[in-house]
């Protein structure tokens, strides 16, 4: 995870940063905006993501390049299957791929574009916890809402 979503980012990045015209759009997470004990590696990485493009959408203005972090919550793709972790989509409202594009293009669409954006609203207020709470707090509550999902996910369910 960290090769992919930091190291290999920054490197093409790099590679073809001064090349692009239009619009980049990197795919973070809500994840990336708390601690998530039972995904800390990807939190982290995304949370890398997400500063990183916003960094990239500062130092790109005036170029021609618009540049946006989107952060999708969980989303009706393979990826909980592929990361093995299918119990953790039970009980969750899952966007579908066509309900985040939609908030990545009607972001862009903007006059003046954020460098981020949440797509999903429930995602969005999940988000704004980690604003109005102490670290500690969030990390407590997370790591709680972690273990009620898997144990309402357990066998059986």
């Amino acid at each position: 995870q960290i090769g992919l979503n930091v190291a290999s980012l920054v490197d093409v990045t790099r590679a073809f940063i001064g090349q692009l015209t239009g619009v980049l759009v990197n795919i973070a997470s809500s994840l990336g905006y708390q601690p998530w004990p039972s995904a800390a590696v990807y939190g982290a990485t995304k949370a890398f993501v997400l500063n990183f493009t916003e960094a990239l959408w500062q130092e790109s203005r005036g170029t021609g390049l618009r540049v946006l972090a989107l952060s999708p919550g969980p989303t009706r793709t393979e990826f909980f299957d592929t990361a093995g972790s299918d119990n953790m989509a039970r009980g969750v409202r899952l966007q579908t791929p066509g309900q985040v594009v939609t908030t990545a293009l009607r972001t862009l669409d903007r006059r003046n574009p954020p460098p981020s954006v949440v797509s999903g609203t429930f995602n969005w207020v999940m988000t704004l916890t980690s604003r109005f709470t102490t670290r500690r707090a969030n990390v407590l509550a997370f790591g709680a809402m972690t273990q009620w999902q898997m144990r309402s996910s357990g066998p059986g369910h």
